[in-house]
């Protein structure tokens, strides 16, 4: 397995999510717990043909609920050790298709602003890999909440994550029900 080593310590967490709370003024609640988990992704090598020549790009999509980012794998640290919090619930195929079709709308996209068709010649998935992230629990009341921060780049995750996250806790949960 591929696991893509984390580069913010938990002490780093814990002050940027300290810090967060700060900056909004209001206390989210108390922090009950941080914790590191390693989600499933697909990458992807997708080659595409513009005006100024080819072009070379590495795409992941989230092997839970199909969510599309751009990522270098050159900038990353992959190793053997780490153990997968969640299990890949699309299929390679599933994934592959997402990654065409966000690709697809990307570059056609720009080659409208551009006025520069651009065409996608080529995708071939490269691996499967588990990124890092912080989940930071907090406590308001009777009420939990959580807030997610990319454990390589040390970048907060919005709302556009929470879903994915929620979908691959609910996943867990009835895995842990069912066993």
């Amino acid at each position: 397995m591929n696991f893509v080593q984390p580069v913010i310590s938990v002490q780093k967490a814990d002050q940027i999510f300290s810090k967060k709370r700060r900056f909004f003024h209001r206390s989210s609640g108390e922090i009950v717990r941080l914790e590191l988990i390693h989600f499933p992704y697909y990458t992807f090598e997708l080659r595409a043909s513009t005006k100024k020549g080819e072009q070379k790009t590495s795409v992941a999509v989230d092997g839970i609920k199909g969510s599309f980012a751009f990522l270098e794998l050159e900038e990353v640290v992959l190793s053997g050790e780490g153990r997968p919090s969640f299990g890949f619930v699309l299929s390679p195929k599933e994934a592959e298709k997402i990654a065409k079709d966000k690709y697809r709308g990307i570059i056609l996209e720009s080659g409208l602003q551009a006025k520069a068709p651009a065409e996608l010649k080529e995708i071939k998935k490269s691996m499967e890999i588990y990124y890092p992230y912080w989940i930071c629990y907090y406590k308001k009341g009777d009420l939990y909440n959580f807030s997610v921060l990319d454990a390589v780049s040390g970048k907060i995750q919005g709302v556009k994550m929470n879903p994915v996250f929620l979908q691959a806790f609910n996943q867990q949960k009835v895995k842990n029900v069912e066993s």
